[in-house]
């Protein structure tokens, strides 16, 4: 039985989908799509011999769409999640909480409520490195004490590092790595808006830094840097890693394979087997706390303690 999906949004996240929908047809079946431009839907709609809907609704409420990929936010940003809880329909959702942020507290008790399957496409902690770099940790080099993720951008506009939709997947992974959640966050920063630190403390003395700055010279893909019980790893995204351990110096060259492809995949194994989906819309939401305790932490120059109801800002827009 092919899990039978509509897509929501066809923008630049939809052009990485696309070929991944192909070559997986055996297991999924694309049965409709929709875009804030009609003409796209239909043209994308015969190519892959479905239905081009109106709207996010009319999809959703089509009987034939078991499951949906929500992959761009448009003029309706996270408001289909929404409408899937109503009709309890599982979402792969390649959103972050921060890009319709108006909603997203709203939302989240939403679908805490009903139970909603949400499968957050988080890149960097699907990517290979990092998938393999955790069960590194979990099978050979043991708990990891420290966490530093560093991460660097062409400068942009706008140009508040802490606005790019990047930061919360780094600050998820880093907590995924450490396998907890921090107590508390401090933002650092120079005098201009070119660099930031962001100092994230977690239980039992373990440490997690995250360095974003703005490079001129080009963007470099983010690195995990981590010390562990009983050695050391480095991740270099999306696919090298290394390590140091009892038994000397190893490195190994993942093969290739996308966020996307792993997102995708995942998506589908655990609707069949009845398993949860992890990440969920919870962990996403969770980093976003994290965010805005960051946000805080800049703006008073001073560490904030993190609780998931706590009354801090909200993040800048991305």
């Amino acid at each position: 039985m092919r899990l039978r999906v509509g897509v929501i949004g066809l923008g630049r996240c939809w052009r990485r989908y696309r070929p991944l929908l192909g070559r997986l047809h055996q297991h999924v079946e694309v049965r409709a799509v929709c875009d804030q431009i009609l003409r796209r839907a239909e043209i994308e709609a015969q190519q892959f011999d479905c239905a081009a809907t109106a709207g996010p609704a009319e999809l959703l409420e089509r009987s034939d769409v078991e499951a949906v990929l929500l992959l761009d936010a448009q003029w309706y940003g996270l408001w289909p999640l929404e409408h899937a809880c109503r009709l309890n329909k599982p979402v792969l959702c390649a959103l972050s909480p921060a890009s319709d942020e108006a909603h997203a507290d709203a939302l989240h008790e939403r679908i805490q409520t009903c139970g909603l399957p949400v499968l957050m496409a988080l890149p960097l902690l699907l990517a290979p490195a990092t998938r393999q770099l955790r069960e590194l940790l979990t099978h050979r080099l043991g708990q990891a004490r420290l966490v530093r993720a560093d991460w660097s951008k062409l400068p942009s506009f706008p140009e508040d590092l802490l606005s790019d939709a990047a930061v919360l997947p780094l600050l998820a992974a880093c907590a995924w790595l450490l396998d907890d959640v921090p107590r508390s966050v401090w933002a650092l920063d120079g005098e201009s808006a070119s660099f930031v630190t962001l100092m994230l403390r977690f239980g039992r003395d373990r440490l997690a830094q995250v360095n974003l700055w703005t490079a001129t010279a080009g963007r470099t893909p983010p690195r995990f840097e981590v010390v562990a019980e009983t050695g050391t790893a480095t991740a270099e995204l999306p696919r090298q890693l290394r390590w140091r351990d009892a038994d000397g110096q190893h490195t190994q060259r993942l093969p290739p394979r996308s966020a996307e492809q792993s997102s995708l995949e995942r998506f589908i194994l655990a609707l069949r087997a009845g398993q949860p989906l992890r990440p969920s819309f919870a962990d996403a939401y969770q980093a976003l706390t994290w965010l805005r305790a960051a946000i805080r932490s800049r703006s008073e120059g001073k560490c904030i303690l993190v609780t998931e109801k706590a009354n801090l800002p909200r993040s800048p827009t991305n």
